[in-house]
């Protein structure tokens, strides 16, 4: 696991980031020149609507002397990303501590949880957070809290592209850095063009949630009254329901999200009032019902790349770097590493 300290202009800490990658270049894909082309697509879009982005870019460039267009293929576009996943939200009222809570499994390859980034990021004149990404990709985030107390993550829903817009782990950056309010978050969300279905969830430090359903054709937005929501593989409003269909690991997705919506639903109902990191843990790692699931195609190992647990307004998180099943979680102060 990495971790990354970051302040100043965007330049500056893109700058920061190059030259500390720029002995691992080897670990930046290879892109053809055709998505490189194409990424640049993406990279007007984001020049639209989050341009300092670039300019951090432009400084892991100029510090990892890797071209600027590779940079932004790999950060931009989705010509590297096919991340699943599950988040679930707990208001305060039903947790021990009487925090709310965001956790995150993030499905992907096993042996890539050695490259879990958290990154403490302090912009000047923005947001302070504590984000979570791969290592060579310190601009995006695939998650995390800032200092407002608004947490964040999302699922993907579907990997069919429907064209050149702001990628999911673009718009999470944009967010933390700058949005203080869920409805500022859910405003972006919602105006940004989108590149496929993402399922987005968000919680503030009072215990509000927001779910939205983004596709390029529709963007729903929900704030539920529950104390809880989760979203994995799918959209589930009926409106949404039909933008599933149109990729091929549709049934793949449909299983998973089967074995996991009964088991949530009955888990929370079970522990509502006396939830804490413990019982977060426990349902994060369940085997049975698909929560931490395990794949060998014979070269790498699928299933649950890292997994985390925020409470936002609260000093609080828990990190576990593999899967959940098999590891332990870590507990991180990150107002106090952001201010150290």
């Amino acid at each position: 696991m990495y971790e990354v300290k970051l302040s100043g202009s965007y330049y500056d800490m893109g700058l920061e980031i190059g030259k500390e990658l720029k002995k691992d270049k080897g670990l930046l894909p290879k892109f053809s020149k055709e998505n490189i082309v194409k990424s640049m697509e993406y990279e007007k879009e984001v020049r639209t609507y989050a341009p300092e982005l670039l300019e951090e870019i432009h400084g892991i460039s100029d510090g990892s002397g890797v071209d600027y267009s590779v940079v932004a293929a790999h950060e931009l576009s989705p010509y590297r990303l096919q991340p699943s996943c599950l988040v679930m939200a707990i208001s305060g009222d039903y947790t021990r501590s009487g925090s709310p809570v965001l956790a995150r499994n993030h499905e992907w390859i096993e042996e890539d949880s050695k490259y879990l980034t958290l990154c403490y990021t302090k912009p000047q004149g923005k947001l302070c957070s504590l984000g979570f990404t791969f290592h060579w990709a310190n601009m995006s985030r695939y998650g995390g809290v800032n200092e407002a107390g608004i947490a964040i993550s999302s699922t993907s829903t579907s990997f069919v592209n429907s064209g050149p817009g702001v990628m999911f782990n673009v718009a999470k950056r944009w967010i933390l850095d700058n949005c203080r309010t869920l409805d500022e978050a859910t405003e972006f969300l919602e105006k940004i063009p989108k590149t496929w279905g993402t399922a987005y969830l968000m919680i503030d430090k009072n215990s509000r949630i927001a779910k939205v359903e983004a596709h390029r054709e529709k963007t729903k937005t929900t704030y539920t009254d529950k104390g809880f929501e989760f979203v994995s593989l799918r959209f589930d409003s009926p409106e949404m329901e039909k933008y599933n269909e149109q990729d091929p690991q549709a049934r793949w997705a449909f299983d998973m999200y089967s074995a996991r919506k009964p088991f949530l639903l009955k888990w929370f109902r079970k522990n509502k009032g006396n939830i804490d990191y413990e019982a977060i843990m426990d349902a994060l790692k369940n085997h049975e019902n698909k929560m931490c699931d395990h794949d060998y195609d014979g070269k790498v190992h699928y299933g649950i790349c890292w997994s985390w647990i925020l409470s936002p307004g609260k000093d609080e998180a828990a990190v576990c770097v593999g899967p959940p099943c098999k590891n332990k979680f870590r507990k991180i102060r990150y107002f106090e590493s952001l201010n150290g």
